[in-house]
This record gives structure tokens, sequence and C-alpha cells, in this order.
């Protein structure tokens, strides 16, 4: 009488060593999602680290270039034109 309204939860009894087996079968899923999920994850940082090295060199070039043509060709502009 006093459990009326509450809500019971169900309790399963397992064997300790099915327990043991089902837990190291879990782990193994784990730790290859983990490798998986690494992998890809490596695989975007180098590219996104590819593309970001790709464009400051573009833009360190670009300075370089720019840098050159204003100190060197300075007072002679009509070289350059």
């Amino acid at each position: 009488m006093a459990n009326e309204g509450r809500e019971t939860v169900p309790v399963a009894v397992v064997d300790k060593d099915q327990f043991n087996e089902i837990m190291a079968r879990l782990d193994k899923i784990d730790e290859k999602i983990e490798f998986y999920s690494g992998e890809k994850f490596l695989r975007a940082g180098k590219s996104v680290g590819r593309d970001l090295g790709i464009h400051y060199g573009l833009c360190a070039g670009l300075i370089i270039v720019l840098a050159y043509i204003l100190f060197i060709y300075a007072g002679h502009w009509t070289r350059v034109i």
C-alpha cells in the first residue's frame, strides 16, 4: 500500500561473466570509434593546415613583392609602368 503511485524501476540480474564479456566488447567498439574519429579529425586538421599555409604563403609573397617594388623602384616609376 505504501508503494502505490510510485514508479518502480525494473531490476535485471546478469551473470558476472556475461557482464564482463559484454563490457569488453563495448570497450573494443569504443576504441574503434575513437580511432576512427581521431583519424578523421587528423585528416581534417591536415587539410585545414595546408589551406591556411597556402594562403599565408601567398600573402607573404605578395608583401615581399610589393616591398621590393616600393623600395627598389621608389624614385624610378617610369621603369615599373
